[in-house]
């Protein structure tokens, strides 16, 4: 190696190659980056349960009602557990419904809840008439009149 190359390579040690004349520090330490991407985390996960809570509040304003067999009322009693009553015909059934199964509890007489909701006893169970969005609206908010 010559003697120019060894001045010329002591003299570039001195200043580092391509670097900026004013380097400032960085504006976030990792404690703050960390801190970013957990708000970040939890801002998605309130949205996803935000979601799934409404799904399931809206859920049983858009269950289709049939002519023959109507859902009239269900409850979940555990997890995975529900009791649903049932019209079917004339009658209604108490039905427990769990996961892979389906029992039937009780035959319960139509004239039983005729004083609790006005329904009179028919050959078929009147179809509910489907509510406009205002409607399903106000009472999923909790909004009656």
């Amino acid at each position: 190696m010559s003697v120019a190359a060894q001045v010329a390579g002591e003299a570039a040690a001195g200043t580092p190659f391509a670097a900026p004349a004013a380097v400032g520090a960085a504006t976030t330490s990792g404690l703050a980056g960390a801190g970013e991407v957990t708000f970040a985390l939890l801002i998605v996960l309130l949205v996803i349960f935000g979601c799934a809570w409404c799904v399931k509040r809206l859920r049983t304003f858009a269950r289709p009602q049939g002519r023959v067999l109507a859902i009239v009322d269900d409850l979940a009693v555990g997890q995975k557990e529900r009791v649903v009553l049932l019209a079917c015909g004339g009658e209604r059934l108490l039905v427990g419904v769990a996961a892979g199964q389906v029992s039937l509890l009780r035959i319960v007489p139509p004239a039983a809840f005729a004083a609790a909701d006005g329904v009179q006893s028919a050959e078929t169970p009147a179809a509910a008439p489907t509510p406009d969005f205002r409607t399903v609206l106000r009472r999923s908010l909790g909004l009656t009149r």
